[in-house]
């Protein structure tokens, strides 16, 4: 079964030629602790493709120990920027502020979304992918 999926996946690739410059996008560090009242921390980001990407940043709410796709929008914490566009091999570093004015309690958590969005310019037989990236972000007291 593996086998006949990797043969068909390499016949898939050999009828798309030109589709083999992959965009890759790697985030440092993946899970985001920020404690003693702090009330700021960093992300990097890193375009490891050929190609130019372009970035969307939003911080969501999230109760830890929950599905992470359960996501409520939030104003308590913003990113900055919210939106970039990457060259090939060049590194973003974002910064991440708690607006809410009352100080935390115990812990408070959100998820930090990270989307490369799809080459618009992209043309021919072309498969567009958003990527995602989705990280953990707690502040604690």
């Amino acid at each position: 079964m593996i086998k006949s999926n990797l043969i068909l996946a390499g016949a898939f690739a050999a009828l798309l030629p030109g589709i083999v410059a992959a965009q890759s996008l790697s985030v440092s560090p993946t899970k985001l602790e920020v404690a003693n009242g702090a009330r700021q921390t960093t992300l990097t980001v890193k375009a490891n493709s050929r190609g130019s990407s372009v970035l969307q940043m939003r911080v969501m709410a999230w109760k830890e120990g929950s599905d992470p796709s359960r996501l409520k929008a939030t104003r308590d914490v913003v990113i900055s920027p919210p939106a970039a566009k990457l060259r090939p091999r060049q590194e973003l570093t974002v910064r991440i502020v708690r607006t809410k004015k009352r100080a935390v309690r115990k812990r408070e958590c959100y998820r930090v979304l990270v989307d490369r969005l799809p080459d618009r310019k992209a043309k021919g037989q072309v498969v567009k992918l958003q990527v995602r990236h989705s990280l953990p972000l707690c502040f604690s007291s």
